[in-house]
């Protein structure tokens, strides 16, 4: 029988995460491995969010009109990203390895754009590539198997990561930090996060479609 490409199969009750309370949440290795992954990657996130204009103004020796334009278009590509890995990832049924993917792969991007001796054209082509991986992480990250009573731990995890990561950029700044070393310093953030991830003990899973 031809099944219509639009029909999601309900998921596999076998396959579906585990659930329980907050401190049984709290007693498996996948919440830390989850929430410790979104920590090391907000850090960087939230950092990228706050100083990317800055940043760009500073490589491009440009207004701030031409720095957040430059910008926009880099969150335009963020757009295109996202919709693709939800695309991607529902159809294929993996959640893991497209977060990972996504993590490793912003992470090379913004490190590439550091090469010494690039024109500026060079390195916002590094950017806007970046762009089309840096948001397309969250989508399947948050399918990843976790208790409901674990979510709102992971959440706290994301946002203190943004909170810290933030004021820890802007110290550094403040310290001298060059545009390149900071950068870098954004790319670790992002490979540190992809790396924790990939440890996550995923349930096994068909494609929903």
């Amino acid at each position: 029988m031809r099944r219509d490409p639009l029909t999601v199969r309900p998921p596999d009750a076998s396959a579906a995460p585990p659930k329980g309370t907050v401190m049984e949440a709290l007693r498996m290795p996948n919440v830390w491995l989850v929430a410790r992954g979104i920590f090391a990657t907000n850090t960087g996130g939230y950092s990228l969010t706050f100083w990317l204009p800055t940043t760009v103004k500073s490589l491009s020796g440009g207004s701030d009109n031409s720095a957040l334009l430059y910008s926009g278009l880099f969150y335009l590509c963020g757009l295109v990203g996202v919709l693709y890995s939800g695309y991607s990832s529902d159809r294929s049924g993996d959640r893991k390895w497209h977060c990972v993917a996504a993590q490793v792969a912003t992470g090379l991007l913004l490190a590439a754009s550091t090469i010494p001796g690039q024109p500026f054209g060079l390195v916002m082509a590094w950017l806007f590539l970046t762009g089309l991986v840096v948001q397309a992480w969250p989508p399947p990250f948050w399918t990843l198997p976790a208790t409901a009573a674990s979510i709102g731990f992971i959440n706290m995890c994301a946002n203190l990561a943004g909170y810290l990561g933030n004021h820890l950029f802007g110290w550094l700044r403040s310290r001298g930090m060059t545009d390149s070393t900071g950068l870098l310093f954004l790319a670790g953030c992002y490979l540190l996060g992809g790396a924790i991830v990939s440890r996550v003990r995923v349930y096994h899973q068909k494609s929903p479609l």
